[in-house]
């Protein structure tokens, strides 16, 4: 009897703090926001894919020559080959050897810098993003924005995105 009664008990608790928790979210007010289109709207993202450019774009220009300059090589060693001397055939081998080794030495340490500036650069987008997603919620007392990626369903008025960027574009 004892357990029925707890059991009882229980069950009037959870009803209860459903039905809290389904008034508590019909006064929230809630909204959502598309990340990536904001990123892909701000004038700031095509500076800092400039900057990127410009900052590796030698490099980057040079490993692409090499890798071009491999390929015809090797191509033409497979092309010319057979009615290339054994010299020939050998020296062209040596070049491509040489060339990959350049490659190796050239690319992966091109690429992991690469991809750390860009990785640095994302976050300081994302952080003007974030900054701009605290003042529309600050402005119009949102109480909960979500990513729209999180959301199976929002209605278009929830949408903050354009409001967001608007004034992450403002900002520096």
């Amino acid at each position: 009897m004892i357990n029925k009664r707890i059991l009882q008990t229980a069950m009037v608790l959870v009803a209860g703090l459903m039905m809290s928790a389904t008034v508590a979210a019909k006064e929230m007010k809630i909204g959502y926001v598309d990340v990536q289109a904001v990123a892909s709207k701000l004038p700031q993202a095509a500076a800092l894919q400039q900057t990127i450019r410009t900052e590796f774009g030698s490099r980057m220009e040079t490993v692409e020559k090499l890798e071009k300059d491999i390929g015809f090589n090797i191509e033409k060693l497979r092309r010319d080959g057979p009615t290339m001397s054994e010299k020939q055939q050998q020296d062209l081998t040596n070049t491509v050897n040489n060339q990959r080794q350049q490659y190796d030495q050239l690319a992966r340490p091109l690429q992991e810098e690469l991809r750390a500036r860009q990785t640095e650069e994302r976050n300081k987008l994302l952080g003007l993003i974030q900054s701009a997603i605290d003042e529309v919620a600050a402005r119009d007392k949102y109480d909960l924005i979500l990513n729209s990626g999180a959301a199976v369903y929002a209605k278009p008025e929830y949408d903050i995105s354009d409001a967001v960027a608007s004034i992450a574009s403002k900002k520096k």
